[in-house]
């Protein structure tokens, strides 16, 4: 959305000052958001909702060359995303969260089939089976560090205790782009301590308006009560002209032990008419968690945003 105010960084001077000055403004966006989230298996709610996130973005230049970056988002009355980065140049950006914003390690790589307006596992479960990141990656206190080396990228997290019984988790990505044009190598591993080892592997191809992928995920509990999961996630998006774009995606789910796969299935649109966004579409879960006597779960979606 676009900015509604600037304005200085004076009060956050002692922030983002770590050397003798520090030129950077904060920005303060938001906007008008309405949706509409239909489920066959929730007939009795409401399905609107009314947008409520202010997000403030800030940064500067330091002396030496580098630079600091800090963003919050306040949802709901609440900051329930933020954090903090440094960047080095040619030598990378190291990031700490404060709270589900990571964005490094297997962030990068938890899904990577392109969508017109979102994944086809959304709004039909609460629980987003099959991504590498289903059995923990806890981003509050987690530290990042990202770099490009030519033609590869790396990325990689790590969290000294996410809980205080646990043990560190540590993620690692990386994404391959020079064997030629347009297409992308990627593979990424999760350690989640003590509870699970997870990893995926996937290649995405662009050709003129056309995005393809095609991605892996295995996540594998270390305890012998879970249940491992085995998936594969592939979907198509086609940009008909710069307004308006579509998509179509299916991801299978084996539950290790379970009768039958889960199965996602969705089609988006979006479509940008000057200050006004709209997107929305169809997705569709069955057998959820293996379940072959799980019902059905089919979701209208719809959202409509006003940039001012």
């Amino acid at each position: 959305m676009n900015n509604l105010k600037k304005v200085g960084l004076t009060a956050l001077a002692t922030t983002l000052v770590t050397t003798a000055s520090v030129a950077g403004e904060l920005s303060v966006s938001g906007g008008a958001a309405l949706s509409y989230t239909g489920l066959s298996s929730r007939s009795d709610t409401n399905p609107w909702a009314m947008g409520d996130s202010v997000k403030f973005n800030g940064g500067g230049d330091l002396d030496n060359g580098m630079t600091v970056s800090v963003y919050y988002e306040l949802d709901g009355g609440t900051f329930d995303d933020y954090n903090l980065k440094v960047g080095m140049g040619d030598s990378g950006t190291i990031s700490y969260s404060g709270n589900s914003s990571s964005g490094s390690g297997v962030d990068k790589l938890k899904d990577i089939v392109p969508n017109a307006y979102t994944p086809v596992y959304e709004a039909t479960d609460s629980v987003d089976s099959g991504l590498i990141d289903k059995s923990g990656n806890t981003q509050a206190g987690q530290w990042g560090y990202d770099v490009s080396v030519g033609s590869l990228a790396l990325s990689a997290s790590y969290h000294p205790k996410p809980a205080a019984a646990a043990k560190a988790e540590t993620g690692y990505a990386v994404v391959y782009s020079g064997l030629m044009d347009g297409l992308e190598l990627s593979a990424a591993m999760f350690d989640d301590g003590d509870i699970a080892e997870n990893d995926t592997i996937g290649v995405k191809y662009t050709m003129g308006s056309v995005t393809a992928a095609y991605q892996m995920t295995n996540v594998d509990y270390e305890a012998t009560g879970s249940t491992d999961e085995d998936a594969i996630h592939y979907g198509v998006s086609i940009a008909i002209n710069d307004e308006l774009s579509v998509s179509a995606g299916r991801q299978v789910i084996e539950f290790d032990g379970a009768a039958d796969d889960e199965t996602n299935t969705g089609l988006m649109a979006s479509y940008t008419m000057g200050s006004i966004s709209i997107g929305g579409g169809f997705n569709k879960l069955e057998s959820k968690n293996g379940s072959n006597s799980a019902k059905e779960v089919e979701a209208s979606i719809f959202n409509i945003a006003f940039s001012f």
